[in-house]
């Protein structure tokens, strides 16, 4: 479990809502890495993040800057790509 008194359904709700109003789901299917889909299309953005580097608010904080900066640049992403926060 990651950030210390949230489920994964609460942390998945608070990055999706991160994202709002773009178009943005988030899974974890295995229980170890979190899947982020933002957009749609020839847009979309597919991150993948281990849950458990997500331990406090601000590695959350810095999830969503780092995936808005790929949204901005443009970088629509074929395959996952997976990152880690240091």
């Amino acid at each position: 479990m990651s950030l210390i008194g949230y489920s994964t359904l609460e942390l998945r709700q608070l990055i999706e809502r991160a994202f709002e109003p773009d178009c943005c789901e988030v899974s974890c299917a295995d229980g170890v890495w979190l899947t982020i889909r933002l957009g749609k299309g020839e847009d979309l953005i597919v991150t993948e993040v281990r849950l458990d580097s997500l331990s406090t608010c601000h590695d959350v904080f810095t999830l969503v800057g780092q995936v808005r900066e790929e949204q901005r640049l443009g970088r629509s992403q074929t395959g996952i790509s997976r990152s880690a926060i240091a």
